[in-house]
């Protein structure tokens, strides 16, 4: 809930998405002004941006110590009020008529979120930097900077960020109401009510999201850069590793989904299905998929220092699979479980619940089938397309309506025509839809029963 909280925040307040929303509660004391961060390349074809995670260190930590070891100054902005409010209702009722039993089912769901949080503004002041830029050389004999040398990663400092201004709580709750009217010559009516309610206390001081600047250094000598895709070491050193095949058309894609996914396809029936279990456990709770997402990044970063645990007894099975009774993790399966994981926290929570409902009725496969005709289109054009009819009425109603919204939440809107539909998207939509389309592949795996 924290991550979408953030991500929310940094979309309202920088649309031009250079605003990096914090990922973890826990964490976000790492993400302060003059922190150190490192980046990892997307890798994909589907992810819009790049990862960024802690390092530990301060950029302070890593320069040769002088006579005046004052850190740069920080200061604040004006305060920030974001106020976001949702409050909807939906109802619906189902009637399956038979020759001797009558079943009508009624049901409506609300839900209602609320956020208001004052932010502020911290920076740091650029002519502090440059002064300590000429009084203090970077340490090139500190581990980790050798260690970023060998590894080919670029470094980044924080240079702003944003904070919460006073200790904040979200919630979200939602309220599930619904009856059964069975008639079979008598009748009898079943009636219920299910309610749920989630809330995080966003503590005073607490960064929310951060904006970065590339580290520059040559030889000992460092700076400041205003260019994003600047190298760290440049000619001095080596460069990062650079981003996957730029080859974005659906082929490309297929090749990845399918290298990446490969262990999956040879999961036991039995494994299959609990590692389907799981990882639906996640896509109804998102705290818990950012949870698990975050643990196997960490763990393909240093897999001697990551242990996999939870208390939900739904991941069980799948933590269990992916270590050994010392606490080894094995890279080969964790590697597509955590391909699959990244592609779900790039849909939105309304998204997660249609791909959970999608599961339940067994209409992945299709849904798989739909969104790979979409992403054939040429949608950086901007011109309507059409949909496959057979493939649209290979789907019942409510199948159908339920991929409809799963599909325009990605940002492709569909309008019937006649007995199929057309849709409209851009280049954005197609990056959104690509991590759906991951999504869908990784399910269709782990759904089938041979």
């Amino acid at each position: 809930m924290f991550h979408k909280v953030t991500k929310d925040l940094a979309k309202q307040l920088a649309h031009d998405g250079d605003l990096i929303p914090v990922c973890s509660l826990i964490d976000q004391d790492q993400f302060r002004p003059l922190n150190l961060v490192r980046r990892q390349p997307k890798k994909t074809l589907w992810r819009t941006q790049h990862c960024y995670y802690k390092t530990g260190f301060r950029l302070c930590d890593v320069l040769v110590p002088g006579q005046d070891s004052r850190n740069p100054d920080v200061q604040d902005s004006r305060s920030i009020t974001v106020k976001d409010y949702t409050d909807g209702t939906v109802a619906w009722t189902i009637k399956l008529p038979d020759d001797f039993v009558r079943t009508e089912v009624t049901g409506a769901a609300s839900t209602y979120q609320g956020k208001s949080i004052k932010v502020k503004r911290v920076e740091v002041i650029p002519a502090d930097l440059m002064l300590l830029q000429g009084e203090r050389k970077i340490n090139m004999d500190h581990s980790f900077i050798e260690g970023l040398r060998k590894r080919r990663e670029n470094l980044y400092v924080i240079n702003e960020a944003v904070q919460a201004l006073e200790e904040t709580t979200f919630s979200k709750s939602s309220t599930i109401e619904g009856s059964i009217l069975n008639e079979i010559c008598v009748h009898f009516s079943l009636k219920g009510t299910r309610g749920s309610q989630r809330v995080i206390v966003i503590p005073k001081d607490c960064v929310l999201a951060f904006r970065i600047k590339p580290l520059i250094i040559q030889s000992e000598s460092w700076g400041i850069s205003h260019y994003p895709d600047d190298e760290t070491f440049g000619a001095d050193g080596p460069a990062e590793e650079s981003d996957y095949s730029p080859d974005g058309g659906m082929e490309g894609l297929q090749r990845e989904v399918e290298k990446e996914c490969a262990e999956l396809s040879q999961l036991s029936t039995d494994l299959r299905a609990k590692f389907l279990k799981s990882i639906i456990a996640m896509i109804i709770n998102i705290d818990l998929l950012q949870e698990l997402k975050l643990k196997l990044e960490e763990a393909f970063e240093d897999a001697d220092k990551c242990e996999l645990k939870s208390e939900n007894p739904d991941l069980e099975d799948l933590l269990n699979t992916l270590q050994d009774s010392a606490g080894n993790i094995n890279l080969y399966l964790a590697g597509p479980v955590l391909y699959t994981l990244q592609a779900l926290g790039e849909l939105t929570e309304d998204q997660l619940l249609r791909l959970a409902q999608s599961v339940k009725k067994q209409i992945v496969s299709k849904q798989l089938e739909l969104v790979k005709s979409i992403l054939k289109q040429d949608l950086h054009l901007k011109e309507a397309f059409s949909l496959d009819a057979k493939l649209v009425s290979s789907l019942q109603e409510e199948e159908l309506n339920i991929t409809k919204a799963m599909i325009e939440l990605g940002g492709v809107t569909l309008q019937r025509n006649g007995p199929s539909f057309t849709g409209t998207g851009d280049l954005a939509a197609s990056s959104a839809l690509k991590a759906l389309y991951v999504a869908l592949y990784a399910l269709h795996l782990l759904s089938r029963s041979d």
